[in-house]
């Protein structure tokens, strides 16, 4: 770890005035979460001071909280901004069921959670790819050559997000760098460095508009350094354990939600639970996490072709409990994508003490 002179927030505005000085279309990618509401005012503070405006991108899911919707609203709204908030069919798996694997947000023809907003972008000419992680990659690549995407990734998020924001620089050897598809166009993570502690520090002191949905959480016994104090769409893979509390944060957006997605009823009383959503803990019916594995592959309601891709990845992967206990927690949310990936232990190899005897004998 290398110790600057400057504290993180000195060192982000000139990352991102630097971005504003070599690029002429700035976008900023929001979520609603606590990041890139921070990122979003200190790029919206850069774009004041030069009298310019940036580009504001949100990928709406629907089965969103609506105090993230009411965030969007007052992000959108500012003059400074050029709205760019997609409402536009897109498929999004759904951990809470096995029969409706995914959720066809802002499907044609469906009764949605809410109306479509006056000032978001409600259809696209042409083919785009209907699933969210694609989607990013395709409108990078729709916007001008040499544009600069402002994206909150913070790297003590995790190691594999450390690793994705400095292993390869993109822009000018910049460490906070990443290319895009896009020729002269590039992603920069001007946000990498900073702590929980420092972006809630940054909003308190400065008084930045927030997702309220935090202050429910937290006043729910959420730490704010407890990963589950998420703001994301509520029925995908590493959320839907937000359920069990959206009926008291939440409780008209929990209406909506059931009656969107029936499913989602029992998630909400369940997702906690230690065997059910999870595999947290083995059902003691079975002695191990193999056997446990094998007898949910084998009664699952999942359609044959879901249960080759399992059979076929598990396959590739160690056998051990370890890894067992994991693939438990993929099949029972049904996660044939592999969105939350196993974490393979690398054993060490130990030494053969003997092998040196075995020579001489």
């Amino acid at each position: 770890m290398i110790y600057l002179e400057k504290n993180v927030l000195e060192a982000s505005k000139e990352r991102i005035s630097m971005v504003f000085d070599e690029f002429e279309n700035i976008y900023v990618s929001v979520s609603g979460g606590k990041d890139s509401t921070v990122l979003y005012q200190l790029a919206l503070n850069e774009a004041v001071k030069r009298g310019r405006k940036i580009n504001l991108f949100f990928l709406d899911q629907e089965v969103e909280y609506e105090s993230t919707i009411n965030l969007m609203r007052t992000m959108m709204s500012h003059p400074k901004v050029n709205p760019l908030w997609y409402q536009v069919p897109l498929y999004l798996t759904n951990a809470t069921s096995y029969s409706n694997e995914f959720l066809c947000a802002w499907g044609e023809g469906e009764e949605w959670i809410r109306p479509k907003e006056d000032i978001s972008i409600h259809s696209i000419d042409g083919d785009y790819p209907k699933r969210f992680y694609l989607f990013f990659d395709w409108f990078e690549q729709q916007q001008p050559e040499g544009s600069a995407f402002l994206i909150g990734i913070r790297a003590a998020e995790s190691l594999n997000r450390f690793r994705a924001v400095t292993r390869n620089p993109g822009y000018k050897d910049i460490k906070w760098s990443t290319k895009t598809a896009k020729k002269n166009s590039f992603r920069f993570h001007s946000l990498y460095d900073w702590g929980t502690g420092d972006i809630w520090k940054y909003i308190d002191e400065h008084d930045v508009p927030y997702n309220t949905i935090y202050d429910k959480m937290f006043a729910n016994n959420y730490s704010i350094y407890n990963t589950t104090m998420r703001v994301s769409n509520l029925v995908h893979e590493k959320s839907y354990s937000c359920l069990t509390d959206l009926q008291a944060l939440e409780p008209e957006t929990y209406e909506k939600v059931v009656k969107r997605l029936p499913s989602t009823h029992c998630a909400a009383k369940y997702a906690k639970e230690p065997t059910i959503y999870s595999s947290d803990k083995r059902p003691e019916a079975f002695k191990t996490w193999k056997e446990y594995r094998d007898y949910l592959l084998e009664t699952a309601p999942i359609s044959k072709q879901r249960k080759d891709r399992f059979v076929k990845r598990f396959d590739g992967q160690p056998q051990d409990e370890y890894t067992y206990r994991q693939q438990c927690k993929q099949v029972l949310i049904n996660d044939w994508e592999n969105n939350i990936p196993i974490n393979i232990r690398k054993r060490k190899k130990v030494a053969d003490k003997l092998a040196r005897w075995r020579e001489i004998l």
